[in-house]
């Protein structure tokens, strides 16, 4: 029950721990620089100092400034209203570049025997210029200061190492400028009066020439032409004449089409030989309004067949049959009608048909009387007849129209030559307008012009006024705060730059999180302070009740439940350099996991470096060393401590080939007698990285433990140590790290460790005789485990 109490508070406790670890990684940056404090320190005090020192023995350098407030006077050529109350910001720019110029720095110091001052003199380069020199020292600003940024004024400074030269170079250059603007602005004025009053005379003659020009085109345009807005009657013309062919090409295709049907069915009539009954329906190609013409036709004919004679010869049947071919013709023409109207579906389409059908029928059953020869004689109008007279009908439209398209396509023709020629005179009247509208533009902007260079001829261009005329001038540099604070922050950058350089280059682990990262195994704990060998048995801290006791105790309770199973019986610890901590870890855990009943062994196989026998203190007599060479046996070599439970077999004496040794056969004896002994056996290794014993015992062990010792060790030692016991079949299945001398990040005063020291943890009596190694029978007020 102690027991899992115990599993369950220290797995709580790790838990914590890396979530702590974890939350911490945000402020590796203050890490960094509290590691590299001095450093830093260092590099900004010199940094700081450098500064100082450069203040009090650089050349000190003079300030004279001139303020000059910039306005032109007029609105200028062509100007509109917002140019006459603001200056605009490139004319600005354009005061500043002639300041700078060497036009008017070099007039400026030339007429003032200023070329050769011998202040100047020590700061020319190879080129010797002063011109160059004085140009380089201007500084020119547009705008004033706060509210007035945006003033229309220069800023003008000279610096120099003379007070009294830096004044009298700086006049000389104002006064330069100022009469450069004024004799500028005299001369442009002048030539741009020339010019325009020369603009106006040429731009005067061609209005008058086309308005002459204007007045000849209209005389001579044609009588329909009204100028600008009348409308083109040949084009209207045109256009309708265009309408009417449009509508003869239409008739003609469908004249054309109806005489090709009918003609076909004319053909098909012929070969069929049948009778004028069964003809009739042929008729319903036949057009209402040639139905029309064809009645009247047939009328024609029927009149002269109507006659007294005739009709006493005829029977009174005959009369019915004709009746019923009458009407068969009307029926058909009115299907056709409503077909076209309706579509063939609708219910009177449907009617007709019906009747057309009994009437057929009636003129079937009734077949001599519809004979032609029997009931009209040679004087009546077949079905075939009435077709090749409409056929007749068509043919003769289809000449009608032939010639109303010749007549009407050579009154197109007419139409649209005279449309195009009064199209010309209206192209030519706009053009002559818009020239006209344009120099009676340009005529007027040159007025203006004269006009604006009348008013501007009594003003000089520039309202320009010195605001603030150049004084002697003022210590502008070194200034000692600049100066400090510039090395201040360059001695500050500079050491920045140093401790990351320096992080960068140390490959140690900084935190437990950045190790468990890096190797991916189970931290079975982390000590800060572990004891001396010379302190021997009684200085093994793993009995305590002491932050560093309980690092030991819960890499025993990560460990235990393997243990226990039996998977995990013979356990090797070792390092990746000497003096990481190996053996005292080792004893550390024997005497841990004899708290708690087992009985352990530890084997001392550092052959070349034995300590176990110190730690134990035992003497270093014979050993491992002597049954591997057959001299002893190895119960033999077995040897109690005084902490019970814990039983050691020492080095004994040293070999000449250790590697050999171990590599022996001896060895897998040595380890299966100790397993069946008993419940847990603890191997002291030498370093991986320093011989290769590790190597050859770690695969036949069931597991390994890597001590680490964060301070020293580097990220690819402890990788470089884990790819060598892997690749000879070994495995590790924790790591205990040895934080003695790291820094915060291993720091084991805080989390689940504080808590235990604050609330759980005794401290020793002051005589010093509180004993720290006692089997749980001897010492059963000392716990053996967490609560």
């Amino acid at each position: 029950m102690a027991t899992s109490t115990e599993n369950t508070s220290l797995r709580t406790q790790l838990s914590n721990r890396l979530s702590s670890d974890e939350d911490n990684d945000g402020l590796e940056i203050f890490a960094i620089l509290s590691r590299q404090r001095w450093l830093i320190g260092l590099l900004t005090l010199a940094g700081l100092a450098v500064g100082l020192i450069y203040a009090l023995n650089a050349e000190v350098w003079y300030r004279s400034q001139a303020k000059v407030l910039i306005n032109e006077k007029s609105a200028g050529l062509g100007a509109g209203s917002a140019a006459t109350d603001i200056i605009d910001e490139d004319i600005l720019a354009n005061h500043m570049e002639l300041l700078q110029s060497r036009l008017i720095v070099g007039e400026a110091l030339e007429s003032n025997g200023l070329m050769n001052l011998e202040s100047i003199t020590p700061h020319l380069g190879d080129s010797g210029d002063p011109v160059e020199y004085v140009i380089d020292r201007l500084e020119l600003v547009k705008g004033g200061d706060g509210s007035a940024k945006t003033a229309r004024s220069l800023n003008i400074a000279l610096t120099h190492t003379d007070p009294e030269d830096t004044q009298l170079i700086l006049t000389a250059v104002l006064k330069r400028y100022e009469q450069f603007i004024i004799n500028q602005v005299e001369q442009v004025m002048g030539r741009a009066n020339e010019m325009v009053n020369k603009a106006k005379t040429e731009v005067e003659t061609d209005l008058v020439a086309a308005e002459q020009e204007y007045l000849t085109a209209r005389q001579e345009a044609p009588l329909f032409f009204q100028g600008e807005g009348s409308s083109n009657i040949y084009q209207d013309r045109y256009r309708r004449l265009q309408e009417q062919l449009l509508d003869i090409d239409i008739q003609e295709s469908t004249i054309r089409t109806r005489l090709e049907r009918v003609e076909e069915t004319l053909s098909e009539m012929d070969e069929e030989k049948s009778t004028a009954a069964d003809q009739l329906d042929k008729l319903a190609l036949i057009d209402s309004e040639s139905l029309e013409r064809l009645g009247v036709f047939a009328g024609l004919q029927m009149n002269s067949a109507n006659t007294a004679e005739f009709r006493a010869a005829m029977p009174a049947q005959t009369e019915k049959a004709r009746a019923e071919i009458t009407h068969l013709l009307q029926l058909n023409s009115e299907k056709q009608r409503l077909t076209a109207v309706f579509g063939p579906g609708h219910p009177k389409v449907q009617d007709i048909q019906s009747e057309i059908e009994s009437v057929k029928a009636f003129l079937q059953e009734n077949d001599e009387l519809a004979e032609p020869a029997a009931m009209f004689a040679d004087s009546t109008l077949t079905p075939t007849g009435l077709l090749r007279a409409y056929v007749g009908f068509l043919n003769h439209d289809m000449s009608a129209l032939n010639e109303q398209r010749k007549e009407l396509t050579f009154l197109a023709a007419d139409a649209e030559e005279k449309a195009k020629a009064l199209i010309e005179y209206e192209l030519k009247d706009l053009v002559l307008q818009k020239k006209i509208s344009r120099q009676e533009a340009l005529f007027d902007g040159v007025v203006q012009q004269l006009r604006d260079l009348d008013t501007a001829s009594g003003l000089s261009g520039y309202l320009y006024e010195f605001l603030e005329v150049p004084r002697l001038g003022k210590k502008s540099w070194p200034k000692l705060p600049i100066c400090g604070l510039g090395g201040l922050m360059l001695g500050l950058f500079s050491g920045l730059v140093l401790a990351v350089a320096n992080e960068v280059r140390d490959r140690r682990f900084r935190s437990a999180s950045e190790l468990d990262e890096a190797i991916g195994l189970p931290n079975l704990g982390m000590v800060a302070k572990l004891n001396s060998i010379r302190e021997g048995i009684s200085g093994l801290i793993a009995a305590e009740n002491s932050p560093n006791a309980e690092a030991f105790r819960l890499g025993r309770t990560v460990l235990l439940p393997e243990i226990r199973s039996g998977e995990l019986r013979v356990l090797g610890f070792t390092s990746p350099m000497q003096g990481d901590g190996k053996s005292t870890v080792t004893s550390n855990f024997a005497v841990s996991f004899s708290q708690i009943g087992l009985k352990v062994l530890v084997i001392d196989a550092d052959l070349r470096r034995p300590s176990v026998h110190r730690y134990f203190s035992v003497a270093k007599g014979a050993g491992l060393c002597d049954v591997l060479e057959g001299r002893e046996q190895f119960k033999d070599m077995i040897r109690e401590t005084e902490a019970e439970g814990v039983h050691v077999v020492t080095a004994g004496s040293s070999p000449k080939m250790a590697a050999e040794l171990l590599q022996s056969d001896k060895l897998d004896e040595v380890i299966a007698e100790a397993r069946e002994m008993y419940d847990l056996v603890l191997v002291d290794l030498p370093p991986v990285l320093a011989v290769s014993d590790p190597i050859v015992v770690m695969p036949r062990l069931d597991g390994g433990v890597l001590v680490v010792r964060v301070s020293r060790v580097r990220r690819d030692e402890v990788i470089n140590t884990m790819r060598r016991i892997e690749s000879s079949g070994g495995n590790f299945v924790g790591c205990m790290l040895n934080a003695f001398g790291a820094g915060k990040k291993f720091n084991v005063e805080g989390g689940y460790y504080g808590y235990y020291r604050s609330d759980y943890s005794r401290p020793a009596s002051k005589n010093g005789s509180s004993k720290r190694i006692a089997s749980p029978a001897r010492a059963s007020s000392i716990p053996t485990d967490m609560n």
